[in-house]
């Protein structure tokens, strides 16, 4: 049974609590040192809990929010260090994110998310902890702060993801850590993030050689910093890529520089790891199993020390391998035992699986079936947790499946040939055994011999026809799911990015209103405000809109718009009632994004005196042309000051590609065409968007279900 690779190795180099705080025992200093020592821990532990007491006076006294959330951030640091106590520290987390809320403020909101995720991390609650780093990143992503923040929280959420086994999400925030990193040249986040990529890429099958560039690239920027801790980090690493290569001497000799540097920088946590690393040299080279326990042991011994679970939990494993070997299954089966214990506590899916299935082996030896079934069905349950090869990091690994898949038919394909074949001999022998051994009967049995092979023969035929049939219609329709479900991510994804800058102005404008006594018109829009959200809401939940729902939403827009600038623009809205637009659907929140754009940039920079905006819907038929028609400055002039701003627009991108989206999945078709609009003399005189919506069917299903 082959060892998996744990994924928890080496990042403990940077966020272990104790790996900065080492003081290994010298025999040859006298005692009096040792006690100096102690009173020198003591009067620092008595400045930790002052400095505690200090923080937490002033965050209970200040009254700025956002002061009192740095300070509330700074009293968990100290507190964590001091009093360590979980639950009440998440308790405390949990209200300074609620004080972060308060201030308004999207990057204090996302330090303590991060913060919290931190505290997950550091007691193991992985699953738990990825969400908060991804929500941190997600609320910076865009906005304009300091690029070091958007790193610490893709990298943590990085960590996060690989501790989980999630190494798909891990490799996705360590990559947008490392382009951050590389566009600010911040060496300390390239080694870092590539570290954690060489980390992810070798817990995947058939990525590992792919590992060691990113471990040598992290490796320079740490020589380059001069920092011992990372570049002893990078060598665990590389050394670890030689162990899984059964390159064990090169190995040992990274092993042999990570000894020299964690005993130079007195550091029991790398220590530890590095004997560890030792006995794993050792147990996979198989030559000195014995040297390999002596290393065990002694990294087991450290842990227990540093009080780290989960690494003792690993160590007993390898141990229980150690003995295994070596046919010792009494203690072998003590070790594992221990190590699912442990496992069990920290809910450590992958050890639990390992250690069951290693129980199972040991008992079927030792003759006890039915506690081996026990274990056997503890370790597949597991196993099918995990789903650790279902996971892809790129879209590439797909089409490698796919295309295995294919050769997997073909082999398939070739083997029932092959059988055919042998059926075809194995009956001409009997024929011509009967042959010779009934001259009598040769014409009736050939006769018999012959209907019977013609009957199993179309038998087969049909049989391969109809599996052929069946294996395409599920590849089509598996291949329609996954190109559906595509589509409706994307569609939603881009349906949910609504923008707060107008929900902010948008309640500005009415709280304007309300100060300045004009209480039935603030009235009026805070109601067309509140059925605009929650139509918003609403459509959350569709994928197609009727048109209908889809103008009226855009009419409240509009209004809100207008009650914002007043008199900048007038605007009017055409073909509402038709009833030929009863059963019309299109993809919601389509309309809004061209109307926001025409005022934006086409009516609110135009100098005319009377801005209008037309909004019309025009049935030809069965089909429908929808016309949005502004006199503003036009596109030439927006795409001046575009370029001028050294910016590109997406937003027509993303229509473009939502309407292409829709029209692979649903039976309808829309067409959208943008015309600038000019005067004799060839100025701009605004834009004209034109919709063309022609659709057979006006159901949700999309078209390929329905095939």
């Amino acid at each position: 049974m082959q060892l998996p690779k744990q994924p928890d190795i080496t990042n403990k180099f940077f966020t272990h609590p104790g790996s900065h705080l080492s003081s290994p025992e010298k025999p040859c200093r006298p005692l009096l040192l040792m006690g100096f020592v102690l009173v020198f821990l003591f009067s620092i532990s008595g400045f930790s809990q002052s400095r505690l007491d200090s923080l937490k006076t002033s965050f209970e006294q200040e009254a700025n929010d956002s002061l009192k959330v740095v300070y509330g951030l700074q009293m968990l640091r100290e507190f964590h260090r001091n009093e360590h106590e979980e639950e009440e520290e998440y308790a405390l987390a949990r209200d300074i994110i609620q004080q972060a809320l308060n201030t308004g403020d999207s990057l204090l909101y996302a330090r303590t998310l991060d913060n919290l995720g931190l505290l997950y991390r550091y007691h193991q609650r992985y699953d738990e902890a990825l969400p908060l780093h991804i929500k941190a990143y997600n609320l910076v992503e865009n906005e304009d702060v300091e690029p070091v923040h958007k790193m610490i929280f893709a990298n943590n959420a990085g960590v996060a993801a690989r501790y989980d086994q999630r190494y798909d999400t891990a490799v996705s925030y360590y990559m947008k850590a490392l382009k951050i990193a590389e566009e600010e040249e911040d060496l300390r986040n390239i080694a870092i993030a590539s570290n954690g990529i060489g980390n992810t890429l070798g817990n995947i099958a058939g990525r590992q050689d792919e590992a060691l560039s990113y471990y040598q690239r992290s490796l320079e920027a740490e020589k380059e910093r001069g920092n011992s801790l990372g570049v002893a980090m990078n060598y665990l690493s590389i050394g670890d890529y030689y162990i899984d290569k059964r390159e064990f001497e090169t190995a040992r000799e990274y092993l042999d520089e990570l000894l020299a540097i964690n005993q130079e920088r007195n550091d029991d946590y790398g220590l530890a790891i590095t004997h560890e690393f030792y006995g794993k040299s050792y147990l996979e080279e198989g030559e000195d199993l014995d040297r390999a326990a002596t290393y065990f042991e002694d990294a087991l011994n450290r842990f227990e020390k540093l009080g780290d679970a989960h690494r003792q939990a690993q160590i007993l494993e390898n141990l229980g391998d150690v003995h295994f070997k070596q046919n010792e299954l009494v203690p072998a089966g003590n070790y594992y035992q221990r190590s699912l214990e442990i496992a069990r506590e920290l809910n450590l899916h992958g050890l639990i699986m390992q250690n069951s299935y290693r129980l199972a082996d040991i008992l079927e030896r030792q003759n006890q079936a039915s506690a081996a079934l026990q274990y056997l069905k503890q370790g597949k349950a597991y196993e099918d947790s995990i789903k650790i090869t279902e996971q892809n990091v790129e879209i590439a690994a797909l089409i490698r499946q796919y295309d295995i898949e294919k050769k997997e038919d073909q082999i398939q394909l070739l083997e029932k040939d092959k059988a055919l074949q042998q059926t075809l001999l194995d009956n001409q022998q009997q024929k011509l055994e009967r042959r010779r051994i009934f001259m009598l009967l040769m014409g009736i049995g050939l006769f018999f011999i012959l209907v019977i092979f013609l009957l199993q023969y179309r038998n087969i035929q049909m049989k391969k026809k109809v599996d052929a049939r069946i294996l395409k219609e599920e590849k089509e329709k598996m291949k329609a799911i996954y190109e559906r479900n595509l589509a409706r991510a994307e569609i939603l994804v881009t349906r949910l990015r609504i923008n707060p800058h107008f929900i902010f102005n948008s309640l500005n404008a009415i709280t304007y209103l309300i100060q300045s006594q004009q209480n039935a018109k603030a009235m009026k829009y805070l109601v067309v405000f509140s059925r605009y959200t929650r139509m918003v809401l609403e459509t959350s939940q569709k994928h197609v809109v009727p048109l209908s729902e889809e103008l009226q939403l855009t009419k409240y827009y509009l209004t809100l718009e207008k009650n914002r600038f007043e008199k900048d623009f007038t605007f009017e809205v055409r073909g509402e009632d038709s009833p030929e637009i009863e059963n019309v659907m299109i993809p919601p929140l389509l309309l809004q994004p061209l109307i926001e754009n025409a005022i934006w940039h086409g009516l609110l920079p135009s100098k005319r005196d009377t801005k209008t905006l037309l909004l019309e819907v025009i049935p030809e038929g069965e089909d429908i042309q929808i016309i949005i028609d502004d006199n503003g400055v036009g596109r030439t002039c927006t795409e001046k000051k575009t370029h001028e701003k050294d910016h590109k627009s997406m937003g027509m991108q993303i229509i473009k590609e939502r309407i292409d989206l829709y029209n692979k999945s649903y039976s309808g078709n829309i067409d959208f065409e943008v015309i600038d609009k000019k005067d004799n003399e060839g100025n701009p005189e605004g834009t004209r968007i034109v919709f063309k919506l022609k659709q057979k069917s006006f159901s949700e299903t999309p078209v390929e279900i329905l095939s």
